[in-house]
């Protein structure tokens, strides 16, 4: 009979949630797994625990800046052709970060491992919602929180027993194996989504949004250390906050904005974002505490 293609194998539902979900996990954790490799990092490249935040922050302002773009490129190029791209980039990065010889060369890595996971997650959400009906939509609810809290509570735990263990570079090198797994499996695997139009590049949004977002992470990372009266911090926030406020206006008169903010007039999207902030804040701050 006719050979069946490596797409036909498999449902394209159990495809997307197991890819999806190690993307995932692989970006949750590697938020909170850095933050215990914080002061062996600082010791091991000679620098201050204020310079060693720049590790954080940088990955922090790279995902800001391309989390809304990820939306448009997706349907530009392809959902599935994004998402493995930015898991190949995300995964380079990693492996490269445990190659860093100095404290700069670390913080560029991850601003590229920034590139990657930004456009993970929302591209990987797109996928997983076209790829389910929608009375099949709070079924992948459990498949989302699967993800979302399973990686951030692991991170600590495995972050500490690999530096009771091994080298530093293994906090990165851990999930190297996963990353290069999901990317094989999604080539052979993975259907492409595309849209028929993408519509044109919000250029005047991306650049206020990334320039709004990256400043305002910078100003409330950096805050803290440099205190807020700081120059370079009020200068900064000032700046942000500025630019935010012209990408709202900018997003509402676009034909085909970047970010569709009307979308907040819907009472249930509103509110529903609104506990969901409170809720991860509060979860994230609660496993740094930790």
């Amino acid at each position: 009979g006719t050979p069946l293609t490596s797409t036909s194998r498999l449902n394209q539902k159990v495809v997307v949630a197991i890819v999806y979900v190690s993307a995932m996990l692989l970006n949750t954790l590697d938020t909170t797994i850095i933050n215990i490799a914080l002061s062996t990092l600082a010791r091991e490249f000679d620098v201050s625990p204020a310079s060693i935040e720049s590790v954080v922050i940088g990955y922090l302002v790279s995902l800001a800046v391309f989390i809304p773009v990820s939306g448009w490129v997706g349907d530009r190029f392809g959902m599935k052709r994004t998402f493995l791209v930015a898991l190949a980039v995300f995964t380079l990065a990693s492996l490269i970060s445990g190659f860093a010889q100095s404290l700069p060369q670390l913080v560029l890595f991850r601003i590229l491992q920034g590139v990657g996971g930004g456009m993970l997650t929302p591209v990987g959400m797109a996928m997983l919602y076209r790829t389910f009906p929608p009375q099949e939509r709070i079924g992948v609810g459990r498949i989302l929180m699967f993800a979302t809290i399973l990686g951030p509570a692991l991170g600590p735990i495995i972050g500490g027993v690999i530096l009771e263990n091994w080298p530093w570079p293994w906090i990165f090198f851990v999930k190297v194996p996963v990353g290069l797994a999901a990317l094989i499996f999604g080539l052979l695997f993975l259907e492409e989504q595309r849209e028929d139009d993408a519509g044109g590049f919000d250029f005047a949004g991306f650049l206020l949004g990334g320039l709004g977002f990256a400043a305002v992470m910078y100003a409330l990372s950096e805050g803290p250390q440099r205190g807020w009266t700081s120059p370079i911090i009020a200068g900064t926030l000032t700046a942000g906050v500025v630019a935010l406020l012209l990408f709202v206006r900018t997003e509402l008169r676009q034909h085909e904005p970047m970010i569709q903010l009307r979308l907040f007039e819907n009472r249930l999207f509103r509110t529903t974002l609104i506990v969901s902030f409170f809720g991860s804040a509060a979860f994230i701050g609660v496993l740094y505490l930790v």
